[in-house]
């Protein structure tokens, strides 16, 4: 989920990001991209080159939770997912090729190029939001607040290649049982202390994790653009309000905030345990760490190889560099269709 400053105690919603402020969408119609687009499961990407290695770490220490997976996969089963989507058509506006297709049309290759199923996409009235939910169906919603924060269609993209990311990391199952055990306060009240007893510890767990999975939603926003500028800049709307007033934001300058925040938490052990304990049940890590974070990454040998292999792959799929030949494995010209070694048609 795209939130930057989320508190699950105080918000029914998943995420938040303030208050929507103007119905003028800064965006132009985005071109449907042709159904035949040249892609495979071999030019994709893989969430194993980019996910966070906290979120990696707490994921593996869910799954090791006795009977959570077999739990959460049955309560989707036995209706909660299909709850979901009669909700949504009767309460949102479904995008499509032929519905608002300025907003869906930047989905599709995003998908594409993550390899992954194309969710059901909803526009939702209400503040800025955006959150994907489900398991073998999922559904990724934006709200108008959203719209009306972000500067333009890259923040846009920006926030749909992030959803997209939770899809490919594998979170979002996890991520919708989170949700529902944070809103869950009815339930608590029914079943009483023992449900309270119950759900804290799973509650406390699954935060810990859904705060680090953040931040490999946020690095799939960088291995898609491929510029973290969109990234800071929904993160600066977030914190500071719509681009008619962040629009101008100074990126350094927020960047060494956010270095102030983490040197308070690394000069004060107090200061780092008042920190660690104002999050401890949030979904999300505050905007500093996610700026710190996003930015150290883009500097690293790790993004740059990546990069570096992403672009390899492209020029590949475009067939604008020598590849080897899939039968024989000698190298072909850029400029032959046919393998020069054993005859045989690329």
């Amino acid at each position: 989920m795209i939130n930057w400053h989320n508190n699950d105690e105080k918000s029914k919603n998943l995420v938040s990001l303030g208050t929507e402020t103007s119905n003028n969408l800064p965006f132009v119609a985005a071109p449907l991209p042709p159904a035949n687009m040249k892609n495979s499961a071999g030019m994709s990407v893989d969430y194993r080159d980019f996910i966070h290695p906290e979120d990696e770490i707490a994921m593996q220490r869910l799954r090791a939770m006795p009977g959570l997976q077999t739990v959460t996969k049955k309560f989707m089963e036995i209706g909660y997912e299909s709850l979901l989507h009669g909700t949504f058509m009767a309460t949102k506006i479904r995008l499509s090729p032929t519905q608002l297709p300025e907003i869906y049309n930047h989905l599709p290759p995003i998908c594409r190029k993550f390899g992954i199923a194309e969710p059901e996409f909803y526009l939702e009235m209400g503040r800025p939001n955006a959150y994907t939910y489900g398991d073998k169906r999922t559904f990724l919603v934006i709200t108008s607040g959203l719209l009306s924060h972000i500067k333009n269609d890259d923040e846009l993209i920006a926030v749909l290649a992030h959803e997209c990311g939770h899809i490919l990391c594998r979170h979002v199952l996890y991520k919708t049982m989170a949700s529902f055990i944070a809103n869950a306060a009815v339930i608590g009240g029914i079943l009483g202390g023992i449900g309270g007893t119950l759900l804290g510890p799973i509650k406390l767990a699954l935060s810990y994790w859904s705060r680090r999975s953040e931040l490999s939603a946020d690095r799939a926003e960088l291995v898609y653009l491929g510029d973290s500028a969109p990234v800071l800049g929904v993160l600066a709307r977030l914190s500071g309000g719509p681009a008619w007033i962040t629009g101008n934001i100074n990126f350094e300058e927020l960047a060494a905030q956010a270095q102030g925040y983490l040197d308070l938490q690394t000069n004060s052990k107090w200061h780092k345990l008042l920190q660690s304990w104002s999050v401890m049940y949030d979904s999300h890590p505050l905007s500093a760490v996610r700026i710190h974070e996003i930015m150290k990454w883009e500097e690293s040998e790790e993004y740059q190889r990546l990069r570096a292999l992403l672009s390899w792959k492209e020029s590949v799929l475009n067939k604008e560099v020598d590849r080897p030949c899939a039968h024989c494995g000698h190298t072909i010209e850029t400029q032959h269709r046919f393998c020069h070694h054993c005859g045989e048609a690329q």
